[in-house]
């Protein structure tokens, strides 16, 4: 289709001429012998130029020329003129007309001029068109994207200038890189394959308010309004940033999981023999000072043999505690009563024997909540977080261990998040040297310590604490300055059981049974004599069988008032599948439990089936005598096999 051209003229002559040369040329031509007329045939139609006369009867062309400017940016303008002066030039050129002809102009000469303002025209719609597109590609991209020549800034789109906080006006011309970029934390990320795109790269962008945070960004060369430039998409990658400490986290976490898990299998298989082997160095000692007396030449050393049996025993304990293996009966406990408890024991005396210049203060709140817990757990614990306090002060200083009811409404973050809801806390405070920020990321570690190793713990003290206020469904808040460390303990209210007066028993009025059977099944020859010694200074009369199914077939055969279950017996069947086919003969059969160790599950199910009593191995002679007495004087079980 021909191109449509505007000439504006008063000259009739000439307009004809024209309109004969340009239609030999495929053009089609409009005449207009006035400014008015040619803007009202350029409102009708479309023009891929307009020739046009500077001197008119009504207008000037410049002023003709200035509103085809405005109005039909499309239209390519050539001015012709007789009288040309370097001013009206000049104002043409600053209005955007294409070329300035003085009449008489030749053919060859106003051809070339036409056709290169209508491809000049057509260049400029191409390049609108694509800046155009780049700005609508730009602003579709989550990336924020800068054109710059030499680092100067050319075009910036919107992801951009929210990213750094800017306007694009504010960074039109400036040194980019330097504004946007710390150039000393710029870092090739890997070697390019090729030279185009450069990249990528890494570094810390700095936003208008100073605060800086991580970013990518690869260069590529382009054509930019007729000359090479270069191109560059930026990352915010804080979220990536994020997301990678946390898979650093969860891999930790995951090695120490794997650690735990390895710890736990290494203690569960070692609980059960060491328990075992350890069970004579406290017992025996304990039967000997029995008959012995007050004035036995050793007894001395008799209490310390078993006074270390009872140590290695804790050890043995604290391993299972930390690996999470070691299962716990939980009821509802007042902490003040657990704390009263500790403050009258014998540990705290040794403690201050240790630490004669430290100072304790309780504060405890009066009317605090019930929890449910394992007292004997939770007051290791204690014990623990107030040995771990002397030692950190080493001389003169004060520990203070606090109780209080506390309410979180919303998630708070500590040294671990604690979800919202109620707690009773439990704090210990001392006013030591403190942790250091090194130290303090690794404190309940497995083992970890800065202690001199030999003199004081095992390095599972603080591990105790975090297993057994995780086991509880508590957490852990820990703050430390040179001043001090303060440690807390959170544990769930219990909103539905009251702490229950304990009763003590009078074990030493308990111990002498009246002959009652008891039969005592353990895979181990030293255990069973061991507790058949044991029962039989009780008063009872002791009965053995080194399996269960060697006690199956005994009780069927033998009537038996309490059966003594190892809980793990290899070969052969365990404790709780022993008691079930136990009570396929005899219904109600009353049992108590001996372990060194017993998972969750076995527990669970030995609860199940009617047994009540469980004493952990090694035991003493008054453990055993109280359990003995509960069962044997307990109504009969409701079985359920």
């Amino acid at each position: 289709m021909p191109l449509s051209l505007l000439v504006v003229d008063d000259e009739v002559h000439l307009c004809n001429s024209l309109a004969i040369l340009l239609k030999a040329e495929g053009y089609r031509v409009n005449i207009a012998h006035s400014g008015q007329d040619a803007l009202r045939q350029l409102q009708r139609g479309t023009y891929a130029a307009a020739l046009v006369d500077m001197d008119l009867p009504d207008m000037s062309g410049n002023h003709i020329a200035a509103l085809i400017a405005t109005d039909h940016p499309d239209t390519a303008i050539i001015i012709l003129t007789g009288n040309a002066t370097i001013d009206n030039a000049v104002e043409s050129l600053r209005l955007g007309v294409y070329d300035f002809l003085r009449k008489p102009c030749p053919p060859d000469s106003l051809i070339r001029t036409i056709a290169r303002s209508i491809q000049h025209k057509q260049l400029q719609r191409d390049l609108r068109n694509s800046e155009k597109r780049f700005r609508q590609l730009a602003q579709a991209t989550w990336e924020g994207i800068i054109i710059y020549d030499r680092g100067e800034l050319l075009l910036a789109n919107n992801q951009l200038c929210k990213m750094f906080g800017y306007q694009e006006s504010e960074l039109l011309g400036r040194q980019i890189f330097d504004l946007l970029l710390d150039r000393n934390t710029i870092r090739l990320m890997n070697a390019p394959a090729e030279s185009d795109p450069i990249g990528p790269f890494e570094a810390r962008g700095i936003r208008k308010d100073g605060a800086t945070f991580p970013v990518e960004f690869r260069v590529k060369h382009i054509d930019y309004q007729g000359r090479q430039v270069q191109v560059a998409a930026i990352r915010d990658v804080t979220d990536s940033e994020i997301a990678m400490q946390q898979k650093i986290a969860l891999m930790e976490k995951l090695a120490d999981a794997k650690r735990m898990e390895s710890l736990g299998l290494m203690a569960s298989s070692v609980a059960h023999d060491l328990n075992n082997i350890m069970a004579g160095i406290i017992t025996y000692p304990e039967l000997l000072l029995m008959d012995l007396g007050d004035t036995f030449q050793y007894r001395e050393e008799l209490l310390m043999i078993r006074e270390a049996g009872k140590r290695a025993a804790a050890v043995v304990n604290d391993l299972l505690t930390v690996a999470r293996g070691a299962t716990c009966k939980k009821e509802a406990h007042n902490a003040n009563d657990i704390i009263a408890d500790y403050l009258k024991s014998v540990e705290l005396k040794e403690l201050y024997q240790r630490f004669p210049e430290v100072q304790i203060t309780p504060y405890l709140e009066g009317k605090l909540h019930s929890i449910n817990c394992s007292a004997i757990h939770l007051a290791k614990s204690i014990m623990n977080l107030m040995n771990n306090a002397a030692e950190a002060i080493q001389g003169k200083g004060q520990i203070t261990v606090s109780t209080k009811n506390v309410r979180f409404t919303s998630p708070y973050l500590g040294y671990e998040p604690i979800e919202p809801g109620d707690y009773v806390m439990i704090s210990v405070e001392d006013d030591g040297p403190g942790i250091s920020p090194q130290d303090i990321s690794q404190i309940f570690s497995p083992f970890y310590s800065k202690k001199v190793m030999g003199r004081s713990g095992t390095g599972l003290g603080l591990a105790v604490v975090w297993n057994t206020v995780h086991d509880h469904g508590g957490f852990l808040d820990v703050a430390s300055s040179d001043k001090g460390s303060l440690f807390f303990m959170y544990f769930p209210t219990d909103k539905f059981n009251t702490p229950r007066p304990v009763q003590p028993i009078q074990v030493l009025s308990l111990h002498h049974g009246n002959g009652e059977k008891i039969l005592v099944v353990d895979d181990q020859k030293s255990q069973r004599e061991i507790a058949s010694r044991l029962l039989a200074r009780l008063g009872y009369h002791p009965l053995t069988a080194q399996s269960g199914e060697e006690a199956i077939e005994y009780i069927k055969h033998t009537p038996v008032d309490l059966v003594m279950l190892d809980m793990m017996m290899d070969p052969g069947i365990n404790g709780c599948e022993t008691y079930e086919r136990i009570l396929r003969h005899v219904p109600g059969q009353k049992a108590i439990i001996t372990s060194g160790y017993s998972n969750a599950e076995n527990i669970r199910r030995a609860t199940e089936l009617g047994i009540n009593q469980f004493v952990k191995k090694p035991y003493s002679l008054h453990e055993l005598a109280q359990a003995l007495q509960v069962e044997i004087n307990a109504e009969q079980p409701s079985s359920s096999p």
